[in-house]
């Protein structure tokens, strides 16, 4: 399996885009597992030759040499969420910052990706769609094809209705040094709570508390993994404000399925360490 990380090029993707990554398998009896755990960002997949089957925690992808393309779209998920890969596969993920896939869909996020994973037909509709993704695959190398990606991204831009409240409202939600309640967000931005709640569910997919749970996660996890100052579990859980020992312990199994000593052990850091996974053994 071999994965390699690009950055977005163009300004305006930059704004919208983490980062993508490439992923490639060279064998039919290829198979690989693991976790994936939820995250802030949001998955986007375009495969050659794959197809998929999505049960209730999990994704299946496999290669398939008779079908053409295959897009994945993830929503949001609060548990662990098992993918299986398997055979021949060629892909490319775009994790796309909060509220950045709305930029390039034409229906509200939360009717696109109302489950953890889903195929997604939204650019179907598009005339240049099929001549795109046949030049993508048959570019060789991937600086050729994030170029193509993005020529093909910017066609179909648009700016988001409500983008400055929304993320105001986001960066509220992820600031764990003053922790507003959802209350006092919804009165900064001049709206009632049902307003708000409503507003931020059609173009997030998730609640605000459900998604302040998931920041609170990754920022804990990124203390963690990447912070050399917090190395002590008790530390990581005060410094991304889980109110207590207790709660941080239970709200990591439920999020991982495992404690949080655990859970650190066992994961492992891909494309220039974005990625977070726990591999299933056989």
């Amino acid at each position: 399996m071999k994965i390699e990380t690009f950055y977005p090029r163009h300004a305006i993707l930059r704004e919208h885009i983490e980062y993508y990554y490439f992923l490639r398998t060279y064998a039919r009896d290829f198979k690989t597992a693991y976790y994936s755990f939820p995250n802030t960002l949001q998955s986007f997949n375009i495969h050659k030759n794959a197809s998929c089957e999505i049960g209730n925690n999990s994704t299946h992808v496999y290669g398939v040499p008779e079908k053409k393309y295959l897009m994945i779209a993830q929503g949001k998920y609060e548990s662990p969420l098992q993918v299986l890969l398997e055979g021949k596969l060629d892909k490319v993920t775009i994790n796309f910052k909060p509220l950045g896939l709305n930029h390039f869909i034409r229906r509200p996020l939360a009717a696109v990706t109302p489950e953890h994973s889903q195929s997604f037909h939204e650019w179907d509709q598009y005339a240049e769609t099929p001549a795109f993704l046949q030049a993508f695959f048959h570019a060789n190398d991937n600086e050729t094809r994030v170029d193509l990606l993005e020529d093909y991204l910017l066609r179909y831009y648009q700016p988001l209705d409500n983008e400055a409240l929304l993320l105001k409202a986001i960066h509220s939600l992820m600031d764990f040094s003053t922790e507003l309640p959802v209350q006092e967000i919804a009165e900064s931005l001049s709206v009632s709570v049902r307003s708000f709640n409503r507003l931020f569910y059609n173009n997030m997919s998730i609640t605000p508390v459900s998604f302040r749970k998931i920041a609170r996660f990754r920022h804990s996890l990124k203390n963690r993994l990447f912070n050399e100052q917090f190395k002590n579990l008790t530390d990581i859980g005060y410094e991304s404000n889980f109110y207590d020992q207790a709660y941080f312990v239970k709200m990591y199994k439920k999020i991982t399925g495992s404690n949080p000593g655990k859970f650190f052990k066992s994961v492992e850091k891909l494309a220039d360490d974005h990625l977070i996974f726990q591999f299933l053994k056989e």
